[in-house]
């Protein structure tokens, strides 16, 4: 198959082209820069080169800013589309780009598919689209609820976009929760999620540690010590997405979440020992007096806590289903895995290359 993607030089992107190529498919890359192809490229074998072709473009327009005749040579070779490209902040004074890359990025690209004839358009979102709520179905969330940060809220708004197109392509959207390293070797390019949550708590380690001994000394981070975190390895994300390459549904939502995700005390202890940074601990009596160095500690770490500080039920029917008759199974997340993962933070590129 010949499958166009967006956002491929990123943490999943990069994996997920791995996965098809190695499946026979030949893979066409959108970057804003062709120098970003490079970095891909060294994680490709050689021998495989020639099944990927990168195209320097961008998703400010309907065109994705590629030149017409590369656009010509496109129309009616592309069997399927998968918009990964997006920006990720939690900063309300990103709202305005949010939209932009978000919203109108995924319309351009939705405009892009159907006028090259792409007969199926699969949209990468994430399980946060569901707000405020503790429980998400496999369907659309309503665009009016509150949203915890102008992501979430651009990300849903993108996927009724997307529905929308149902009648003109196939169009199916997935829904990652928080997107970790892969779970047998812990290897992992991100800094967002889990590891900006350790990298923040790395930093702060660092910064008492100049004024005097951290040993022995409690801190404490808001939370919920028996709330979850719902962390999905790369390598799952992947299968899924490969699974639904081959039998996903038109107008059809899957949850890539953890069903048993590990509770918030059971990742802080790994994460401790990982750090030798045993003293940190969740606490959710409202009363708590913060220390300023615990302020300055949370401060950290916000972005991550609010979604660890919450118990989500995640419907994964679609996705059973979608499993069903293959291979792969639903995740199953023991503690191995979860410790794999974490101490992938210290094996990671400290200067990844990230759409």
């Amino acid at each position: 198959m010949n499958i166009f993607i967006t956002g491929g030089t990123g943490f999943l992107g990069t994996q997920f082209i791995q996965e098809l190529i190695n499946s026979n498919n030949r893979v066409y890359v959108l970057v804003r820069s062709l120098k970003k192809s490079q970095a891909l490229l060294n994680k490709i074998p050689k021998h495989q080169h020639s099944q990927i072709e990168f195209i320097e473009g961008h998703l400010s327009d309907k065109q994705l800013g590629m030149a017409k005749e590369k656009q010509r040579h496109l129309i009616g070779e592309i069997d399927a589309f998968f918009h990964i490209a997006a920006l990720l902040s939690f900063d309300f004074k990103m709202a305005d780009r949010l939209y932009e890359v978000n919203e109108k990025g995924t319309e351009h690209s939705l405009e892009f598919a159907k006028d090259i004839g792409v007969k199926a358009y699969y949209y990468i979102s994430t399980a946060y689209t569901l707000g405020k709520k503790d429980t998400a179905e496999e369907t659309l969330h309503e665009i009016d609820q509150e949203f915890n940060n102008p992501y979430e809220e651009t990300k849903c708004k993108a996927e009724h976009i997307v529905m929308s197109y149902s009648e003109q392509m196939s169009v199916s959207i997935f829904r990652p929760s928080i997107i970790v390293g892969h779970s047998v070797t812990g290897q992992t390019d991100s800094t967002f999620g889990l590891y900006g949550f350790i990298k923040g708590l790395e930093i702060f380690k660092k910064r008492i540690s100049r004024v005097g001994n951290v040993s022995g000394k409690k801190y404490n981070i808001i939370g919920n010590q028996l709330g979850t975190q719902n962390l999905v390895p790369v390598d799952y994300v992947c299968q899924v997405l490969m699974a639904g390459l081959k039998k996903a549904k038109n107008k059809t939502i899957y949850h890539i979440t953890n069903p048993n995700p590990p509770l918030n005390h059971e990742g802080l202890k790994m994460i401790g020992a990982l750090l030798d940074f045993p003293d940190i601990q969740f606490n959710s009596r409202e009363d708590t007096v913060l220390t300023k160095e615990e302020m300055v500690l949370n401060e950290f770490i916000s972005n991550f806590t609010i979604y660890v500080n919450r118990d989500i039920d995640f419907n994964i029917t679609n996705t059973q289903q979608l499993l069903s008759d293959t291979d792969n199974k639903v995740l199953k997340m023991d503690n191995e895995m979860l410790k794999t993962i974490i101490h992938g933070y210290k094996k990671q590129d400290k200067t990844p290359i990230l759409i």
